[in-house]
């Protein structure tokens, strides 16, 4: 049985113990006072009850994996092993531990193989429902064929690695009052010369070797049910068509920063980095 480190009894965050029980494969785990002595029991049903969020996921796991060929031959691209388990898997149990049950999985390219890794996710400790895209639909298309739903959907691309906290993602929607937050990556470019700014002829600034700094879209999305209302029933849409759509609507879409860990594993390169930072620790989930 897992003993946790000595921290007073109510210090420790549910994010945080259910991470920890996931990983020792356990249900509960002893508290202890500031003297060492056993003062609680924490007990993972109820830590997921009280913090379960009114989620549901979505992971879009339909692409072809082309810029990831050879690798992606035989294998769809969430499927892909880092370290000792494929990507999809390390997010569904991150889903998992951050209270998040029902997931629904979108699917195209070798769809069987990604429903004979999951079943319907009783393994994994949560319910897995899928969608099949006859034809691409693009990143938010297939969004039109979910049924029944009634509670924000949190969106993300299932090649992405991350240990962003989905917790303070949906706090931050909440507080901001959005239709849809998208999660964003702050991405650096450094221009290895000097940069002349002037007005006709006449230099008025230069600027030595600067980095230009930009936000990503980091394949990260929550948004509110109402927001399927703008997605169409058939053809391809992708998200950054939808949130252009919202915008002209006048939505209220705002950008939620990642500073955790992301990768979005969509080169060769991507995925050499990926097994590296997972080898290396870098890469805790």
């Amino acid at each position: 049985m897992t003993i946790l480190a000595r921290r007073r009894l109510n210090s420790w965050p549910r994010r945080e113990l259910i991470e920890k029980m996931d990983k020792a494969k356990v249900r509960h785990i002893p508290l202890l006072d500031d003297g060492g002595r056993v003062a609680g029991l924490a007990l993972m049903g109820e830590l997921e009850r009280d913090a379960a969020p009114p989620l549901r996921a979505v992971v879009m796991a339909g692409g072809f994996g082309q810029r990831l060929r050879p690798l992606t031959q035989n294998t769809p691209k969430p499927l892909l092993t880092i370290g000792a388990k494929p990507v999809i898997e390390r997010t569904v149990e991150q889903l998992r531990g951050a209270g998040i049950k029902n997931i629904s999985i979108t699917t195209h390219f070798q769809a069987d193989k990604i429903k004979d890794h999951f079943g319907d996710g009783s393994d994994f400790g949560v319910n897995i429902q899928y969608t099949h895209e006859n034809e691409p639909m693009g990143t938010a298309g297939a969004l039109s064929m979910l049924e029944n739903v009634d509670e924000p959907l949190l969106v993300i691309n299932g090649d992405i690695l991350t240990e962003v906290d989905f917790r303070a993602l949906q706090a931050f929607h909440r507080e901001h009052g959005s239709d849809l937050t998208v999660a964003v990556r702050k991405y650096e470019i450094p221009v290895p010369f000097g940069v002349i700014k002037a007005e006709g002829v006449r230099v008025t600034h230069l600027v030595e070797k600067p980095v230009l700094s930009h936000f990503i879209n980091a394949g990260i999305y929550l948004l509110e049910p109402m927001v399927l209302e703008h997605v169409p029933g058939t053809g391809r849409l992708d998200m950054t068509d939808l949130i252009e759509i919202l915008l002209k609507k006048n939505a209220v879409v705002t950008c939620f920063p990642i500073h955790e860990y992301w990768l979005d594993i969509g080169q060769v390169g991507d995925y050499i980095q990926a097994q590296e930072d997972v080898g290396s620790g870098k890469f805790k989930k």
